[in-house]
């Protein structure tokens, strides 16, 4: 497991795909590079590139469908985690899932 608490130096951010994948909200990062393509993936406000860098703090707004995640970054992760492990990495501020 590859946990950065951030913040420590040169090496305190990690590619956003990257991350996106790592902490499991989405299934691979072929996923997490075409969400930021397309568009899908703000960091605080704006549309980013797959490689843009993420650092502690930021705020990640991830669309899916209908529905937006809406989450902060607490530790930098590079290689997938488990679900316990991830959900120590972001806070998760999504609104509930929308009801069909």
């Amino acid at each position: 497991m590859t946990v950065d608490n951030g913040g420590n130096g040169a090496g305190g951010s990690v590619r956003t795909d990257t991350w996106l994948w790592s902490v499991r909200l989405v299934k691979t990062r072929s996923q997490a590079t075409a969400a930021c393509r397309a568009g899908h993936v703000r960091v605080n406000g704006a549309r980013v590139k797959p490689a843009h860098p993420l650092r502690p703090g930021d705020e990640v707004r991830l669309r899916q469908g209908i529905r937006e995640r809406i989450v902060e970054v607490r530790k930098l992760v590079r290689k997938r985690v488990g679900a316990p492990v991830a959900a120590e990495c972001l806070v998760d501020n999504s609104p509930p899932p929308p009801v069909s």
